[in-house]
């Protein structure tokens, strides 16, 4: 049985317990997220004893090469001694407002000034350490707030306190940011394609607009998909921006053919997703391509995108990983 060294307690590991079970057992205070090894907020550093290696998958080489590890995917063979992670910056930010973009859709604004570019992600830390990793949807350069927007999972233990408990004026912490999808491109005529389901056009809407304010002139085109028209978001800042855009293109796809509705909504087209990327870009050669949302469905048009002739040095992806728990974020 290994143990580990925190702070002044020696705290043993059970044999089915990961590193970061055994710190909370133990009264700890450590960020944690996901459980995946996706979110990255249970960082922490190996300061003596060795760091296992497959605590260390997705982090990179220079974080592997100074002891950092993944809490929630240590399990520890022999003692260690470990420190949180010090280099992870953290803020806390003020609650300016809340309100629903669509029936299962929190759209979150927080008052914060920290350096980040869009489509990045960070954690947000409950006073009680429970955590959650959300993209930026807000652009430094043009938005005063961060923006968030939160899928209502039902009975979700972060989601659901957010949308139900969370007030303005109360106080998050913030720790990151972290991530590598976002707009990049040094030639500002490349084609640009950006593709994600539900909440996963949150870093999108953060990388079109980025895109277009730092004068990217190629075409762009945004594609986003939903089971139905009613969770569907942002339409008329989309539509705005395609008035004020020639380069900029919109598609929104929905699984299910809508009733009839007053407003009928421009250029929605009813399928799948993947299908209708092959359909309308089956010639991606020369694209930089952007996909977030779910870890399948990015999984899924990460082989379409290259099939259909994209570099995987131009596909840029943001997964989003649930909790493991037997409630959803």
């Amino acid at each position: 049985m290994a143990i580990v060294n925190y702070q002044d307690c020696a705290i043993e590991i059970g044999a089915d317990q990961s590193l970061l079970d055994a710190l909370l057992d133990a009264g700890k205070d450590i960020p944690h997220g996901c459980r995946a090894g996706a979110c990255q907020s249970c960082l922490v550093q190996v300061t003596e004893g060795e760091a296992p290696e497959n605590a260390q998958s997705g982090l990179k080489e220079t974080q592997k090469q100074q002891g950092y590890i993944l809490a929630c995917q240590c399990h520890p063979q022999q003692d260690i001694r470990i420190e949180t992670d010090a280099s992870t910056n953290s803020y806390r930010a003020l609650v300016n407002s809340k309100h629903l973009e669509s029936r299962d859709v929190l759209r979150l604004r927080l008052d914060g000034d920290f350096d980040y570019r869009p489509g990045q992600f960070v954690n947000l830390i409950r006073d009680d350490g429970l955590s959650r990793s959300y993209s930026l949807a807000s652009v430094p350069e043009l938005d005063p707030e961060l923006e968030f927007h939160i899928r209502l999972h039902p009975d979700g233990q972060f989601s659901g306190w957010a949308g139900n408990e969370l007030q303005t004026g109360e106080e998050l912490e913030i720790q990151g940011p972290f991530g590598d999808c976002f707009y990049s491109v040094s030639d500002k005529v490349k084609p640009l394609l950006l593709a994600g389901i539900g909440t996963g056009l949150a870093p999108l809407y953060g990388i079109v607009r980025d895109a277009l304010q730092q004068g990217h002139m190629g075409p762009i085109h945004l594609v986003t998909g939903a089971r139905t028209s009613a969770n569907l978001y942002l339409l008329k800042e989309l539509k705005s921006l395609s008035s004020r855009y020639p380069q900029f293109s919109y598609t929104p796809v929905v699984l299910e053919a809508p009733e009839a509705v007053n407003e009928p909504i421009e250029g929605l087209t009813v399928g799948d997703l993947n299908q209708v990327i092959k359909d309308q870009f089956s010639d991606l050669s020369g694209y930089a391509v952007y996909l977030c949302g779910s870890e399948q469905r990015v999984n899924s048009l990460r082989r379409q995108a290259f099939l259909c002739g994209a570099s995987m040095k131009e596909i840029f992806y943001d997964l989003f990983v649930p909790a493991v728990s037997t409630e959803s974020a």
